[in-house]
């Protein structure tokens, strides 16, 4: 089986030994120099278990651990979507609510080509809202929605008509 790059000596429907698992971020670290450091959990019949490799970063050379914080990106909108769908099978919302039923009076919706924005648009990345709001002016962009506030999101939203 090849698991990210590296063939491992399992089945086809096991999952990597820890010695495989570490194999494979030995190799992503210091091989191909994707990350610094890189933690693994995992979830099977057998339990929990957390398989790690590598430093917090170049200047730190603190092992990562099942407690290390990570910036997790885009990973978040896999996640959230399937929030979403599990809320929409139990009748909680419906995909095709629009964003406007979940915001504040206050708040202005935005539209897309003349139509209202929806719960699926969002998931679908069909909404035609940009990557970043127009006024996000972070102090710090290695944590840019560290001081972005809800008001600064819903004047953004509003704008957006």
């Amino acid at each position: 089986m090849i698991f990210g790059g590296v063939t491992t000596m399992t089945t086809a429907h096991s999952i990597p030994s820890n010695a495989e698992i570490e194999a494979i971020l030995q190799q992503r670290i210091d091989q191909e120099r994707q990350s610094t450091g890189i933690v693994v959990g995992v979830i099977d019949r057998s339990g929990q278990r957390i398989i790690r490799y590598g430093t917090l970063d170049q200047t730190n050379s603190r092992p990562v651990d099942g407690n290390t914080l990570f910036e997790i990106g885009s990973i978040t909108k896999v996640f959230t979507a399937l929030v979403l769908m599990d809320r929409a099978e139990r009748g909680e919302v419906k995909l095709d609510d629009p964003i406007s039923q979940f915001l504040p009076a206050v708040v202005t919706p935005p539209t897309h080509n003349g139509d209202e924005i929806t719960l699926r648009h969002l998931a679908t990345h069909t909404s035609g809202l940009p990557r970043l709001p127009d006024n996000l002016a972070p102090a710090d962009w290695s944590n840019p929605y560290a001081d972005y506030t809800i008001e600064q999101l819903y004047s953004f939203l509003s704008t957006m008509c």
